[in-house]
Formats: structure tokens, sequence, C-alpha cells
């Protein structure tokens, strides 16, 4: 992992993505708005066009893309704050700490991407679940662990991620 990258995040306590990453993990967000921009388009002809027969077709028309809207604001605000670090304050020695890491891929399966002293990045698959498998991001900073666990954003897409913060605190 770039050290650049590694410093914005304990800055910003945010995980940072690459491009496609980000478009994966917004990606339900970016169909509701494309669609939105779609029905947007037609009810903007029709009243150019002048096309609708009163104000109440103009009024239904509207109803189902604001509601799209309005999801895709909610769901942005909830994939947005995926991205934001939990901080776990804990002494650790380099060595109890890679202890720790190799009881969790043990217990729960991790494929290590990076390992060294300040950053870890793990992936779990999970083949049988609506999830298309996490991506688990710690960095050490200082005396605590910034810890962030979102659904893998380079396989297919998902709306929902199950964390499994809450058992890798067992280990660490």
């Amino acid at each position: 992992m770039n050290q650049k990258l590694i410093t914005i995040m304990k800055k910003t306590k945010r995980l940072k993505l690459t491009f496609s990453q980000a478009l994966t993990h917004y990606g339900t967000v970016i169909f509701l708005v494309l669609f939105v921009a779609v029905k947007s388009k037609s009810i903007i002809e029709n009243y150019i066009n002048d096309t609708y027969a009163d104000i109440q077709e103009t009024l239904d028309s509207l109803a189902i893309p604001f509601l799209f809207l309005l999801l895709a604001v909610v769901l942005f605000q909830i994939q947005y704050r995926k991205l934001k670090f939990r901080t776990f304050a804990v002494s650790f020695t380099d060595e109890q700490f890679q202890e720790a890491v190799q009881r969790t891929i043990k217990d729960l399966g991790w494929r290590i991407e990076n390992n060294n002293k300040t950053f870890l990045r793990a992936y779990i698959h999970r083949e049988w679940t609506i999830e298309s498998g996490e991506m688990i991001t710690i960095i050490k900073y200082k005396d605590r662990f910034l810890i962030n666990c979102i659904f893998n954003p380079n396989t297919r897409h998902s709306i929902v991620s199950f964390g499994r913060i809450l058992k890798m605190s067992r280990h660490f």
C-alpha cells in the first residue's frame, strides 16, 4: 500500500478507495441517480413538448424519480459512513500484532493482501451469503488501531455488508 495513502487515511480517519473500488462501493447509488436522470429527461421532454394532459399527471410522473433520488441520497450517506475507520485504543508490540493476525487468519479465514508494521489489508470470501466478501483494513496509528471492514469493492456489488469487526475484536 502506498505510504502517502496510508498517511491520508490516518489523517482523515476514512478509507480511501481506488476509482474502480469507489464505483463498486457506490454502485447502487450511481444506478439510482442514472434512473432519475433518464426519467427526468423524459419528464422535461414532455413538459417542453406540452404532451401532459394535466397537472396531476405531471405530479404523478415526478413522484417516482423523487423517491428514487431520496433513496439514492440515503444510500449514499450509508455507503459514505461505511468508509469511516473505527478507532480502538490498544497497546501491542509488533510481535503481538502478528500473533493476533495469525490467529485471525486461522479462525476467520482471512486472505492477506498486505501486512507490515503499520498496515494490514485482508479479505474474507463469503460464497454462501448474499455478500461478496469483505475487505478488512487495519492501520496501526500511535497507541491505537484504525479498523474498517466493508464489502469487498474488488468483486461484484452488494448493497449490504455484515462487517466482522465484532468478531475481529476478540483477536485484537
